[in-house]
């Protein structure tokens, strides 16, 4: 019941805003503009900040993960070291693997290209 009250004063004292007669559309317009702009730069800095935030967290879980995992990881890629092919054997693939991966994409488009049809 206060609530209802409280929101009836707050109305009654609201005054009735007109705007000036030389306020145009485009003078709108600008105010609108004005306000994107300052959207947009208000979600870049969040999205800058975020960007940062992810990094550190990053970093610091790969600090702690090296920290206490050091000395098994090392080992653990000194035996990977053995099982993994020559740089010659990878270097003699690469021209297919480019190639695979190529065809892959313009297959993909043509596919895109023909469902658009």
């Amino acid at each position: 019941m206060t609530t209802d009250k409280g929101l009836k004063k707050a109305l009654g004292k609201q005054s009735s805003y007109r705007l000036p007669s030389n306020f145009t559309y485009r003078m709108m317009q600008q105010v609108r503009e004005e306000a994107f702009a300052r959207e947009r730069r208000e979600e870049h800095r969040l999205w800058w900040a975020l960007a940062v935030f992810c990094l550190c967290t990053f970093c610091g879980v790969t600090y702690y993960v090296v920290k206490l995992y050091g000395a098994s990881i090392v080992r653990w890629w000194h035996s990977l070291s053995f099982a993994l092919p020559s740089v010659n054997a990878v270097l003699f693939f690469l021209p297919t693997l480019v190639a695979l991966l190529c065809l892959g994409r313009l297959y993909w488009w043509l596919e895109k290209k023909m469902q658009s049809n």
